[in-house]
């Protein structure tokens, strides 16, 4: 009766049934259908040279129709002299509209433009933000061609502002699937609106994951596989179809399976549901493969004030069969739950880390210093590593065998939090280097026994007073940061960009709901957010937990 007697004198409030908005969690592209490659809802229309132009506008002109891909840039060949050669795929430059400034050379031949990059996408679509403040000086060189000037060199990719970006480029997921097969692993890039469908199958099928994923995910495409055609046609029934090569005919039928899996859900963020595979123009027989879903349970999973653990149902605390009284025995500062719960990863309040089984066993792990809050991977094996030492994770299993990590956060100087995504091939950190927080990820390479990390992905080079991170869903990571005295709550894309928000005064501990964003604050009170607003779901709590998924 000792846990009902508490539950009663636990402060609970319950939240809202309505909702204010969309969870803002993620980035939600437009559903727009299946569609061919050659239109869009909305597309910039520039204009090309006017007569008479000075070398400095005819260059200015250029730059601003980098924002019209129809044609392949069809209106920007038009500011180039004939022969001119000028790849228009192969980067994007972000820059700051403020920061951009022309200016021709002495001899009227030659301009340089300056501007402030704040972000670049390359080739295969992966954006990259750039470091704070970075500038990048651009050459082109003129003639005139029938008494017009003309550009007769200009560095390859197109030129874009930050605010024009995201409506001339659109976000799509490679799915690319985990060494399991078990889950789908999203590599989100860019691409051009108009070209999205056939740059996104174009990727997955001839191309590789993103360098700092390469090592954690698993393709069913055969290297040797190459799309015919380059494009995504559709059928007069609506269906996208995929045109493969004679070679895929010999392929083994979990091949195509694992294959069509990867192609419905690659082509579904870029606005089409229905995919075929074709050779030939013959449908290929596959189907989808089931695969393991990443949501974490409706119910918040709190140690109350009280030392109970459990699930917030309602105004109770239910237990979670045979690990609530595991849980409590360690004396929890931080907990995170396995997708199963049948194991947790717990950090003491006198900071040492230990595992707490459904069976009621307890095994101590870690005793080093300075050690931040633990996280479980996809093996139910628990990271840990001391904050003022980052190159030294262990990776140690429920019962205490240890492994070290290969490669762990380089250069970095402190680890102010870390956490395992849930499909268990990435890793995300507040990194501190030369003084500067950063957010890194990195892709979790497993090979005969070993573990390693790829090298790190910089997903945001400045994050001023960043504290906690957690992995909203599988393409978002969420960071708890306190600016000037007041809580933000960052939303940073694995592709790139970003949102940023209030937070709860006080806010201390951030985790993903099902559809929601938690935060527990300094007082104890548990926050909801769905849509833009904050619902206080409970006080008297003293721990929120981390979940890594659920199998429900």
């Amino acid at each position: 009766m000792r846990r009902a007697l508490a539950l009663v004198s636990l402060a609970l409030v319950l939240a809202l049934a309505a909702c204010t908005g969309l969870p803002t969690s993620g980035y939600v592209n437009p559903g727009r259908g299946p569609q061919t490659d050659d239109t869009q809802a909305f597309a910039f229309v520039p204009d090309g040279p006017q007569d008479g132009a000075a070398p400095a506008d005819i260059v200015e002109g250029f730059l601003r129709a980098g924002s019209g891909p129809t044609d392949d840039w069809a209106t920007a060949k038009m500011f180039l002299a004939p022969g001119t050669s000028w790849d228009p795929r192969a980067r994007v430059t972000i820059d700051r509209l403020s920061d951009r400034r022309a200016a021709a050379t002495s001899d009227g031949t030659g301009v340089t433009v300056a501007l402030t990059t704040v972000a670049g996408v390359d080739a295969t679509g992966a954006y990259a933000p750039s470091a704070s403040g970075v500038s990048e000086t651009l050459n082109f060189t003129l003639a005139q061609v029938e008494g017009q000037w003309r550009i007769t060199s200009a560095p390859d990719g197109v030129v874009l502002y930050e605010e024009v970006f995201p409506t001339v480029y659109q976000s799509a997921s490679v799915a690319y699937f985990d060494p399991t097969w078990s889950f789908i692993v999203p590599d989100v890039r860019w691409f051009p609106r108009p070209l999205v469908a056939s740059r996104v199958a174009t990727a997955l099928v001839d191309g590789q994951p993103s360098p700092w994923l390469a090592g954690a995910v698993k393709s069913a495409f055969p290297d040797e596989l190459s799309l015919v055609g380059r494009s995504v046609t559709l059928s007069s029934g609506g269906v996208a179809q995929v045109q493969l090569p004679q070679a895929a005919l010999s392929l083994d039928r979990t091949t195509l399976d694992r294959m069509q899996t990867q192609l419905v859900r690659s082509l579904s963020s870029a606005g089409i549901s229905d995919v075929q595979m074709t050779v030939d123009g013959a449908p290929v027989t596959a189907s989808e493969v089931p695969v393991r879903v990443t949501r974490v349970d409706p119910a918040p999973a709190v140690l109350t004030a009280l030392g109970v653990f459990g699930s917030l149902s309602g105004d109770a605390v239910e237990p979670i069969n045979g690990l609530s009284d595991a849980v409590e025995s360690l004396l929890p500062a931080s907990v995170e739950l396995e997708a199963d719960r049948s194991l947790a990863a717990v950090r003491s309040q006198d900071g040492d880390v230990a595992s707490a089984l459904s069976d009621g066993r307890t095994f101590l792990l870690d005793e080093r210093p300075g050690l931040i809050a633990p996280s479980i991977d996809g093996e139910g094996a628990i990271w840990s590593v001391p904050s003022a030492s980052p190159t030294q994770v262990r990776v140690i299993t429920a019962e205490g065998v240890p492994r070290e990590v290969g490669n762990a956060w380089p250069d970095a100087s402190e680890i102010t939090a870390m956490q395992i995504s849930r499909d268990g091939t990435r890793v995300a950190a507040i990194a501190t280097v030369s003084g500067t927080r950063e957010v890194w990820l990195a892709g979790i390479e497993r090979e005969n026994g070993t573990v390693e990390l790829g090298a790190p992905h910089v997903l945001s080079f400045s994050q001023q007073g960043a504290f906690d991170l957690a992995w909203l869903d599988d393409t978002t990571v969420g960071v708890l940061a306190t600016v000037d005295g007041a809580s933000r709550l960052r939303e940073l894309n694995v592709g790139g960009r970003g949102t940023e928000a209030a937070a709860p005064d006080g806010a201390l501990i951030l985790a993903a709901g099902s559809t929601s964003v938690r935060v527990l604050d300094d007082q104890g009170r548990l926050y909801s957010r769905r849509g833009s607003s904050w619902t206080l779901v409970a006080s008297g709590i003293r721990v929120l937990a981390a979940q890594q998924g659920t199998t429900s």
